[in-house]
């Protein structure tokens, strides 16, 4: 479609233009005209039959604006649609610091997306991603962004209206840098900079110098959330122990003093300020607020309330009402699944987001922040969660959550079909595990990673069940990919999983039947042809997320994949060699198909619903010590 705009700058232009393609249009002199007026409060978007009109209160809506009035004019030549948000701000923070470093093209890519969508904040969560010109092991070979990179960050989001935000670590979560020896003296214990020591302060000043010096944003998220043994290492060693209220606040004050020289307004994970001003509990809705405490919060920091798991509505209500006594600044930040392995969950984070809004808007919150974390490895592709940020875009401009209206609407932001985007967490959701599933139930991780011959997972697979569910799932994940041409990355590298899956889910258990039956026959089949094809499909599923990685991050990281799955073909390896060894007669036994399966989460009894939750590799792939002494 050509078309003609008026009313804009050279900077909006430019937004335009980066979207023209996405949206199917061309701006040429001749084209069907529209007239845009940076005016009023929210989006208003109507034609009247020959030409089209867009006003648009802030920046960050002119895009959304746009994309509106595109889509429809696909279906008819006069319409008038207006939208006020219930947000004054939307975010999305992007999780850096788990070995997914975020690209150049990537972040753009992603950039434009939120710009349909109508977001007007992105935050890239950065522990030790960045930077810092006198600390070398700062982020050392771990994809860090330069400062160059970061100003060219600021100003690409900038061009749409999009504030790029500093999200940092200030107290805890600090362990990939404090790793070093160069940083032993900073070191409390395990991630937790030591409180009161004057160097702990001069990297934090060089955090906030850094950050200043890049992004033009004052707004700044500086952590400080998780910090449970702060004071108990060698701050205890050194001083004893001391009243850990007291030392927390006096750390945050130090924090503080640092923000506000360089004109900061810091946003902060409530966690810590909430436990001590109440029973010690985060979850905790009746909790007793103490007014000292409140009194101690000063009116320039917000209290970020993070709550990725609740079904109670309740429980919303109630924790923004304790939340608001302790400040009258509460930004929400819910969850875009994408942490529990290679397979999102957008099916519980719509069934959680939708509550989540409506208590926002019953309590009157007006700042929102979805996070996409990637703990244990960042194996989800970032792009996967699409329809949660789609949705809660919705919930904010049209307070719409319904599947017709979000379909329609994500693919003009995304140009990807909603519902295969939704598909995307079928790995997670085994027979066992209906939609919207447990917020992390994870199966397809903990299968992926287990051993073939020790099978710690075994008693939490319902056999055939599980592989016929993978065979399914790979053949409706091609499926998609030929649906989404754009996004084929994406699924294939679910494709790939489900197939592997679909071979694994069985094996170990079929071995270990075949070995106590006495069956040689069916023994030789999987250590001849089943694990031979087993070694081939892991290959198949590492080339695949390797050019899904490719398309969205730097390469630092993906060693960890690599080390991961060369682990365990090695072990597939192994099992080959040990049932080689048994058929020729050269062992008498296979000790470990000898042992007894237990539960890996300790239940006692059998119970209907097997799949679990187990996140970490290094206790999904042995029982053996793999870290520490």
């Amino acid at each position: 479609m050509k078309i003609t705009i008026t009313g804009l700058n050279d900077l909006n232009l430019s937004a335009v233009s980066q979207v023209a393609q996405l949206l199917d249009i061309q701006l040429n002199e001749g084209g069907i005209p529209l007239q845009v007026e940076h005016t009023g409060k929210g989006i208003h978007v109507r034609n009247d039959g020959s030409q089209g009109f867009i006003t648009y209160g802030e920046a960050h809506q002119l895009i959304r604006a746009i994309g509106l009035w595109r889509e429809r004019m696909k279906q008819e030549v006069i319409f008038d649609i207006n939208e006020i948000p219930v947000y004054d701000s939307l975010g999305v923070m992007i999780d850096c610091s788990r070995n997914a470093v975020l690209h150049a093209e990537a972040y753009r890519e992603m950039i434009r997306r939120l710009a349909l969508m109508g977001y007007s904040t992105v935050q890239l969560y950065t522990e030790d991603t960045y930077e810092l010109k006198d600390h070398p092991y700062f982020g050392y070979m771990r994809g860090r962004y330069t400062g160059e990179e970061l100003r060219e960050m600021d100003r690409y989001a900038a061009m749409f209206g999009i504030e790029l935000v500093p999200c940092i670590q200030t107290l805890a979560h600090l362990g990939a840098t404090l790793r070093w020896q160069e940083h032993a003296h900073l070191v409390d214990c395990n991630d937790i900079l030591l409180i009161d020591d004057p160097r702990t302060y001069d990297l934090i000043e060089d955090m906030f110098a850094n950050m200043s010096e890049n992004l033009t944003s004052r707004n700044i998220n500086i952590g400080m959330d998780e910090a449970h043994m702060m004071g108990l290492g060698k701050y205890l060693d050194k001083h004893g122990y001391q009243d850990r209220s007291k030392l927390m606040l006096r750390h945050f004050g130090k924090v503080m003093e640092i923000a506000r020289r360089y004109g900061y307004k810091p946003m902060m994970w409530s966690d810590m300020f909430f436990r001590l001003a109440s029973s010690g509990e985060y979850y905790d809705a009746n909790a007793q607020i103490r007014t000292d405490i409140a009194e101690m919060i000063p009116e320039d920091v917000s209290l970020v309330y993070w709550d990725y798991y609740s079904e109670e509505p309740a429980l919303y209500d109630g924790m923004l009402e304790k939340h608001k006594q302790l400040s009258d600044k509460i930004i929400f930040a819910g969850g875009a699944w994408k942490w529990m392995g290679f397979t999102p969950n957008n099916r519980f984070s719509h069934h959680t987001g939708v509550m989540a809004h409506n208590s926002c808007v019953k309590n009157g919150i007006r700042d929102v922040l979805l996070t996409a974390w990637g703990d244990n490895g960042a194996e989800a592709s970032l792009f996967g969660i699409l329809p949660s940020l789609q949705l809660w875009a919705e919930l904010s401009y049209a307070n719409r959550s319904d599947e017709d209206y979000l379909s329609e609407r994500f693919m003009t932001c995304t140009g990807g079909v909603y519902a295969d985007f939704m598909n995307l967490d079928i790995a997670n959701l085994v027979p066992d595990n209906p939609a919207p599933g447990g917020s992390s139930v994870n199966p397809p991780k903990y299968l992926l990673y287990q051993d073939i011959l020790c099978g710690l997972f075994d008693k939490h697979i319902v056999p055939k069940t599980y592989a016929e569910h993978y065979r399914q799932a790979a053949s409706m994940m091609e499926m998609a990919g030929e649906r989404n041409p754009q996004w084929k990355v994406v699924f294939e590298t679910q494709v790939a999983l489900c197939q592997l899956l679909e071979l694994k889910v069985d094996t170990g258990i079929n071995i270990r039947n075949a070995y106590l039956n006495r069956d040689k026959t069916t023994l030789k089949r999987y250590a001849y042809e089943v694990l031979p094809e087993l070694k081939k499909r892991s290959q198949g599923f590492i080339a695949a997320y390797r050019a899904q990685w490719r398309s969205e991050n730097k390469i630092f990281g993906l060693d960890v994949f690599d080390l991961r799955m060369g682990g365990l073909m090695q072990r597939m390896e192994s099992a080959s060699w040990r049932l080689d060894m048994y058929l020729n007669g050269e062992i008498p036994s296979l000790e470990e198909l000898e042992q007894e399966i237990l539960y890996f989460d300790g239940r006692k009894e059998d119970v209907a619903t097997v799949a679990m939750s187990a996140n970490l590799w290094h206790t999904i792939a042995t029982t053996s010590v793999i870290a520490g002494v």
